[in-house]
C-alpha cells in the first residue's frame, strides 16, 4: 500500500494478464484509478495471432493460472487488500486498440468516469512468428497495428487532456525485437518504431509537463510458454532452451513491476528513454543507434565515391571489426538443428 499515484487515473492496455495485470494491481495499490483493457472477453492460451501451437498438459496447467481478461484483472485488483486500503480501483474496458475507434473508446471511458487521464501505458501487443518468406500482409498488419499504430492512436486521443492539465506520463512497450529478431521481422519493425517514436515525441512535448518513455520487458509470460511449445513441436528438447535462456525468462513478470510503476510517477521526470527491464533484476538504458567505422571523402574537393575506392576501403574501414550476428530473445533454434 502507498500513495505514489494517489487520485491519479491510468489506462493500461493489454492488462488482462501478465505484465499489464500486475502493473494494474501495483498502481491501484498506490491509490490510482486504473482502467484494465484487452480486446474482448476471455483469453486464449495462444500467444501468437494466426498460429496454433500444440500445448501439452503441463503447458496448459501453467497458462491456466496466468491468463485472463480485462474483467478478471479488474476483479483481482479490486479484491486486493492493499488496493482497498490505498483507495485504488479498477474498471474494465474491452476495446481493440489496433483501431482508432478502440483507442478513443478507452480514453473517453477514463474522461467520462474520472474527468482526467494522468497515465497512459500501452502494454498490449500481438505478434506473428515466422520467416519473412512465409509472411503475409495480414501478418505484418497484426504486428504493426497492435503495437506501433495503437501507440500513436492512444497518444492522439489522450494528449489533449494531458496538455490541458499540464501533466502526463506515457509509457510504451517496445521489446528487444527493436534490434531485429530472426523470424519476427514485423514485430521487430513495430518495436523499433515504438522506440524511435518515443524519442521523437519526447522532444515534441518538452516543456509541457508530459514525459514519454518506452520499456523492453523480459520475463516468463504466455509468449515464453508458447515459444517452448514451438521448440518442442520442432523436435527440440525445451529443457535445453530453458537452461540456456536469459534468467529473466525464468521469473514471473511481477518482479519487474516496481520499475515500470516508478517510471509512471510524478517524480520520474526523465523522458525519451528506452529502458530494458528484466524479471531477473536488470534495468538498463538502450542507446540510440550510434554510427561507427565511419569512412569519409571530401566529395566537393575529390568527387563522388568510385567503385574502385569502395572495393579498397570498405573491407578495411567500414567492415573493420564489424560482425553480423543473429539477435535472439532466448536461444537460436539453429544451435539445436
Amino acid at each position: 500500500m502507498g500513495n505514489l499515484l494517489k487520485d491519479q487515473v491510468a489506462i493500461i492496455t493489454g492488462s488482462g494478464q501478465g505484465i499489464g495485470k500486475d502493473l494494474a494491481v501495483w498502481m491501484a495499490s498506490q491509490g490510482c484509478k486504473v482502467f484494465t483493457n484487452n480486446r474482448k472477453k476471455g483469453s486464449s492460451m495462444q500467444a501468437h495471432d494466426g498460429k496454433f501451437v500444440k500445448l501439452n498438459e503441463d503447458d496448459q496447467a501453467k497458462l491456466a493460472t496466468i491468463i485472463g481478461d480485462a474483467e478478471t484483472a479488474a476483479e483481482a485488483v479490486n479484491s486486493n487488500p492493499d488496493v482497498q486500503a490505498a483507495g485504488g480501483e479498477a474498471c474494465p474496458v474491452y476495446a481493440d486498440i489496433s483501431k482508432p475507434e478502440g483507442c478513443k473508446k478507452l480514453v473517453d471511458a477514463a474522461i467520462e468516469k474520472w474527468g482526467r487521464l494522468d497515465i497512459l501505458v500501452n502494454n498490449a501487443a500481438a505478434t506473428w512468428t515466422g520467416n519473412v518468406k512465409e509472411m503475409k500482409p495480414e501478418n505484418w498488419e497484426t504486428c504493426v497495428r497492435s503495437k506501433l499504430d495503437s501507440s500513436f492512436y492512444l497518444i492522439y486521443y489522450a494528449l489533449p487532456h494531458m496538455l490541458k492539465q499540464g501533466y502526463g506520463r506515457i509509457l510504451l512497450a517496445s521489446s528487444e525485437g527493436q534490434v531485429g529478431l530472426e523470424g519476427m521481422c514485423g514485430y521487430s519493425a513495430a518495436c523499433g518504431g515504438v522506440a524511435a517514436m518515443t524519442r521523437g515525441i519526447a522532444q515534441d512535448l518538452a516543456g509541457d509537463g508530459i514525459s514519454i518513455n518506452a520499456y523492453t520487458p523480459n520475463a516468463g509470460t504466455r509468449s515464453w510458454f508458447n515459444m517452448l511449445a514451438e521448440y518442442r513441436a520442432e523436435g527440440i528438447d525445451p529443457s535445453y532452451i530453458e537452461a540456456a535462456a536469459p534468467a529473466a525468462q525464468k521469473f514471473p513478470p511481477d518482479r519487474m513491476i516496481p520499475v515500470l510503476g516508478y517510471m509512471c510517477t510524478k517524480e520520474f521526470e526523465a523522458t525519451g528513454l528506452v529502458v530494458k527491464v528484466g524479471a531477473d533484476g536488470e534495468v538498463s538504458l538502450w542507446s540510440n543507434m550510434d554510427k561507427y567505422n565511419t569512412m569519409f571523402k571530401d566529395l566537393w574537393k575529390d568527387g563522388a565515391w568510385t567503385v574502385e575506392e569502395l572495393r579498397e576501403r570498405v573491407p578495411k574501414e567500414l567492415l573493420k571489426d564489424a560482425t553480423v550476428t543473429k539477435s535472439v530473445l532466448a536461444v537460436n533454434k539453429g544451435s539445436y538443428d
